[in-house]
Formats: C-alpha cells, structure tokens, sequence
C-alpha cells in the first residue's frame, strides 16, 4: 500500500536502503507481537476456529441472519470496529481475518494467494462456522476476493456489498508498479517500517486526522508478521481481476458498490462500471471520502450498508 508521492520517495530511495536491510529485517522476522497488545482485542472477543487450510481468526457479534466482513489488503478485522455495532444490531456479524490478514495462521506452504486460493479460504471458513449462505461485505481486496466468492457460489451469497473493490479489468491502485517488480517488491515489503505504513494508512483516508497513533499499532501489529507481509507481496503479485471481470454477469446477489469519491487509490468511476455489469447492483459515491470508505466516513457510509442489508 502506498500513495503515488510515497512510491516516488521510495523507488528513488531504494538503492540506499538496500544496504540497511538486514538491520530492519531482524525486528520484523522475531518480533511477532503477541495478540494481548491490541487494545482492541481485549474489548471484544477473539474467536479461533481450525481447518486444514488455517486456523481462521474472527469475531462474532449480535444475533440475526449472517453477515460476513472481510477487510482490506494490509488490514484485518479491527477496520470494521465502527460497522459491527451498527450491523450486530439486527444481524450476527463475523468479521474473519483471511490469510495474510490479522491473526489468521496459515496451515498449507502451498497456498496459492490468488483469486481462487482467497475464494477457497472464504468457503473453508463459512464451513467451519456452520454458515451456508451469508451476505458478504468486502472492502478493497477483500471485496475483489468476495465478489470472486459471489461469481463462484451464487448459492451462498443472500446478498453483496462492495466497498472501492477492485473487479473490474482496468485501472489499477498506483502502488501496483512498486509491488511487482522483482526485487523491488520484495524490498518494499521489508522495509516498509511503522512511520511508511502510516503513511499508506493516511493515503487512503480524506479525513486523515481520523488515522490516529493507536489505529496504526493495531494495524501495523499483525502487518509485522512475516507471514503476512509475504502473502501482501504475494496477492500484489498474484490477484488477475481479469477473472472478476469475466465473471460479473455471473453475480445474482443483489449488489452495493460503495465507493469514496475522494479515493485516489482506485478512481470512483469504476463503482458505475461494476455496478453496470452486475446483474441487480446499485452505486453509490460518497464526496469526500476516501478509499477506505467505511473507516473514514463511517455516518455517511454505515447507514446505507446497513440499510442495504435490512
């Protein structure tokens, strides 16, 4: 993740840091922080359940039909800290850490962090929680994984929220340059440290004094892990929204496309062209907001999730 200046300054850096990789790679590769420092964690409850692809990391709120949130790339489940009161309120909500997210622990060295591998991991989960058919809300990548899931198995999908998700064969987040070009990417994965995270974070808010010190540590927590920083690397290199776009016609769910009118990450535009090729889908922009939509605009973007999913 990171913004256009944010690329510039750190492919024109690049070949200086190199020399100070060792040094950065030390912390990231045995200071795994253990999941008791996240303030948020201790306020709702963990839940674990195991699989043969992964032991799945999620939280369970309210009760009602199922509605299930799967975050953003870079992120996990505390991005939807603001949504889950407001949906728990009439629904059961679980907000599952996907592999490369969160607290998530892959089991399998052979998964394939693409598309269809994403897709697999969101049926493995609902199988292990009992749930036959949800209504999906997925925001960035994990609404591109979500509407793959939903083109796959309409039969489980009672209803889809997209929130600025990748889906379409066309413009990409500026970023997608830096991430997979070989050794390039695998340097700006290593040392992408806290204060540069930070900066990705805000880039893809408008309201940026909303990214405060402790919403960085309870991302940056669980993005430090190996692990995850080399899945990140591995979906940068491995998501073809060429699959997504041939299979939009595929969606019957009824759709919300979702999207930040300030988002500079992906151009509002593309929410009329998703919404325009999936069978029963509407489009909203919502001005001055940004590519995290829900986060940093949760009073203009909850009410219509929530309305959406009523």
């Amino acid at each position: 993740m990171t913004s256009k200046s944010a690329l510039g300054r750190l492919a024109a850096t690049a070949s200086a840091l190199v020399a100070a990789m060792a040094a950065l790679l030390a912390p990231v590769a045995h200071g795994q922080p253990p999941t008791d420092q996240s303030r948020y964690l201790s306020r709702v409850e963990a839940r674990y359940v195991d699989t043969d692809l992964a032991r799945f990391h999620y939280t369970r709120t309210g009760n009602g039909s199922p509605v299930v949130l799967v975050a953003g790339g870079g992120l996990w489940g505390f991005s939807w800290r603001d949504v889950i009161p407001a949906l728990a309120a009439e629904h059961t909500v679980y907000a599952v850490d996907l592999p490369s997210q969160g607290f998530t622990e892959l089991h399998r060295g052979d998964f394939a962090y693409d598309l269809p591998a994403m897709s697999q991991a969101i049926a493995t989960f609902l199988d292990a929680v009992g749930i036959q058919r949800t209504a999906l809300v997925g925001h960035s990548w994990g609404g591109a994984w979500s509407l793959f899931f939903a083109e796959q198995h309409p039969d489980r999908v009672e209803r889809l929220v997209l929130l600025d998700s990748p889906g379409l064969d066309a413009e990409k987040a500026p970023a997608t340059p830096l991430f997979t070009t070989p050794a390039l990417g695998e340097l700006a994965t290593a040392l992408t440290t806290r204060s540069f995270y930070a900066d990705n974070i805000r880039s893809t808010f408008h309201n940026k004094h909303l990214v405060t010190e402790e919403v960085i540590d309870e991302f940056y927590e669980p993005f430090s892990r190996p692990a995850n920083r080399a899945g990140f690397l591995s979906l940068w290199r491995n998501l073809d929204y060429r699959l997504t776009d041939a299979g939009l016609g595929r969606v019957t769910a009824p759709t919300l496309v979702l999207w930040g009118g300030a988002d500079t990450w992906l151009p509002a535009s593309q929410a009329d062209g998703l919404a325009a090729r999936i069978p029963n889908a509407t489009a909203t922009v919502l001005p001055n907001c940004g590519h995290t939509v829900h986060e940093d605009c949760p009073a203009q973007a909850i009410p219509p999730m929530a309305a959406f999913l009523r």
